[in-house]
């Protein structure tokens, strides 16, 4: 299969980032670039999506993975995984032996090492401009279930499931296939969580970049990887519960000790960004050094700075987050609203680069997550919920146009929504069997049962 074909078949399955935003990825494999970079690092405490897809889905992996190597033209390709699974690491490099165009790049146990660009300098050695993406250094980074998508694309398979780490406070820590659209809570049932609904928090996503779910019956997309379950009084539930406090707090109670700034990782890979400084700035009289201010256009928003650096317990990354929508949204970076800057950088690493990353089993202590650090295996696929809700925007972009109504029978894995030719984003398919009963929101809501059945 040529190019064409292959981004074709890709963006007719509706296929996105499946470990971030959600980035159309039929529009990732129409750039050029000499290596595609494999993320299974998943550095995130209490995940194990990618290990377990790379375990026991290996082969649709790298069928997806050469797939995604020709629509590139890419003559070489690095899965990186960390060292620590030293016979899944064995076993890939036993598959890599007939692949000359493949390397497996052992990754240190460090957060935040699957961050696309601390990634990227760790396997090629590469630095990804400041507000750059990877493909700016000759590189694309591709997530494990991405690839294990774009070989089920291949075969005329849509996403219509997605798989899911339930792990913290349950009996029954797994990794399930789930329909997309299932609600969290049917989800959350099979791991029987150890509390009551009313006495539990759930983060979607990992503890250190995820949020507060706000309705258990909210559903799952194709970008969700985890749900971790805590009891309410959790540390990580408390300080997401109160975001707002941070900020207030945080221009009075900055000691300057610097500690966000040292252990950034963004700074550390030399680029103009000094959290430190924000909050210093901020402190005085809330006038914003534009030039400091800037920096916030940098935040990765990886959460060492708040989760684990400041020991007033302050957040940094909410400062930086509320700062880039001020500017970005003013376009008061000096361009246009939402382009890119122009930074002075240092274009090296700093010094103490390798002294600033974060252990990940110190970071499951700090979290007080060691507790919950339980094999969390493939289980298989969830049972077909009786109702799904899917939203037409799991992805960066603009949402799907819908294309059916409330009456229709649909199939599992029939289109719902498309895109006019040039628009950004991404086809939505149907993940059950049953009949539309509600369009509204921007979702559609498909049962089982009736006319369907």
């Amino acid at each position: 299969m040529g190019r064409e074909a292959i981004v074709a078949a890709v963006k007719a399955a509706g296929v996105v980032g499946a470990g971030g935003a959600g980035f159309p990825t039929h529009i990732k494999l129409t750039a050029s670039a000499d290596t595609i970079i494999v993320n299974g690092a998943e550095c995130e405490p209490l995940l194990e999506v990618d290990r377990q897809l790379l375990s026991l889905y290996r082969h649709e992996v790298l069928k997806g993975l050469e797939a995604a190597r020709i629509a590139i033209g890419a003559r070489q390709a690095h899965l990186a995984i960390k060292g620590k699974y030293k016979s899944l690491v064995d076993e890939l490099k036993m598959a890599a032996a007939s692949r000359p165009w493949l390397e497996i790049a052992t990754l240190p146990d460090i957060y935040p090492i699957g961050d696309e660009q601390c990634l990227v300098y760790e396997v090629l050695g590469r630095i990804v401009p400041p507000r750059g993406i990877p493909i700016d250094v000759g590189a694309v980074v591709l997530n494990v279930e991405t690839l294990y998508n774009i070989a089920r694309a291949i075969d005329g398979k849509p996403v219509i499931d997605t798989f899911v780490t339930v792990s913290g406070a349950v009996a029954e820590p797994a990794t399930w296939q789930v329909p997309v659209g299932c609600a969290i809570q049917d989800v959350l049932s099979w791991a029987r969580p150890l509390y009551d609904p009313a006495s539990l928090a759930v983060i979607e996503g990992g503890p250190m970049m995820g949020d507060l779910v706000k309705e258990l019956q909210s559903p799952v997309t194709k970008t969700t990887k985890g749900l971790v379950v805590l009891p309410q009084n959790h540390v990580l539930a408390t300080r997401l519960k109160a975001k707002q406090i941070v900020l207030s707090r945080a221009f009075s109670v900055c000691s300057q000790c610097s500690l966000c700034t040292d252990l950034c990782p963004r700074h550390q890979l030399g680029h103009p960004i000094w959290p430190h400084r924000i909050m210093r700035s901020l402190a005085g009289d809330g006038v914003l050094d534009l030039e400091v201010g800037r920096g916030a256009l940098l935040c990765s928003e990886c959460g060492v700075c708040d989760q684990y650096a400041c020991f007033m317990g302050l957040s940094p990354r909410r400062v930086n987050q509320a700062l880039k929508q001020e500017l970005l949204g003013k376009g008061s970076n000096g361009q246009s609203s939402g382009a890119k800057s122009t930074f002075s950088w240092l274009q090296e690493v700093r010094q103490g680069f390798y002294e600033s990353q974060v252990p990940a089993r110190r970071l499951l202590y700090r979290l007080d997550l060691a507790r919950w650090a339980k094999a969390a295996p493939l289980k298989g696929f969830l049972p077909e919920p009786a109702r799904v809700v899917i939203p037409l925007k799991q992805h960066v972009g603009k949402p799907a146009h819908c294309l059916v109504q409330v009456g229709d029978v649909v199939s599992r894995g029939d289109l719902l929504a498309d895109l006019p030719e040039g628009e950004f984003g991404a086809f939505v398919h149907s993940s059950i069997t049953g009949v539309v009963s509600v369009i509204e929101g921007g979702t559609v809501v498909i049962e089982r049962g009736g006319q369907g059945e």
